[in-house]
């Protein structure tokens, strides 16, 4: 699709009702997860760095939605891409974004959870730098997950 891009988006509070559904189908169609939209909405997304959305300006494909644990740390809470647009870049080009604004924060490591089964996105992460430091069991609606954790690279370590 042409024009898509990544860009920071305004909080979640301000987003209409049919945007936010939009963004729950798309996050149940790409992890199989639902979440409520009054929830969604209160997510602690970081406004310099933590609200990524990769759309046309109508229509969202993707989200890259982090919060900050603390001055160095953040934790990726939701990082989508409609399936039509997995393994073109999109994804690499979400992260790359998020990690100069992150960083530019003070941000040094991050930490996120993923099911043991996707292994494409553990494959990014890895090449990112992220390891597991602990699984955690029926995370995902009777799946196991990982956590990940590991330095903020600017790049990946080894594309």
């Amino acid at each position: 699709m042409s024009g898509l891009k990544w860009t920071l988006a305004p909080c979640l509070k301000q987003w209409g009702r049919q945007r936010l559904e939009n963004i729950h189908r798309l996050i149940l169609e790409t992890t199989g997860e639902t979440y409520d939209i009054e929830r969604l909405q209160e997510l602690p997304l970081n406004e310099k760095f933590g609200r990524w959305v990769l759309t046309d300006g109508t229509t969202d494909q993707g989200i890259l939605w982090v919060m900050q644990l603390s001055n160095r740390c953040a934790r990726v809470l939701a990082f989508s891409i409609s399936n039509d647009l997995q393994g073109n870049g999109m994804g690499a080009e979400g992260w790359r974004r998020f990690t100069r604004a992150a960083t530019a924060s003070g941000i040094q490591t991050v930490q996120l959870e993923v099911r043991q089964d996707n292994e494409v996105a553990i494959s990014m992460y890895h090449r990112r730098g992220l390891r597991p430091k602990g699984r955690i069991v029926g995370f995902y609606r009777g799946h196991d997950g990982w956590l990940m954790r590991g330095s903020l690279l600017s790049e990946s370590a080894s594309q």
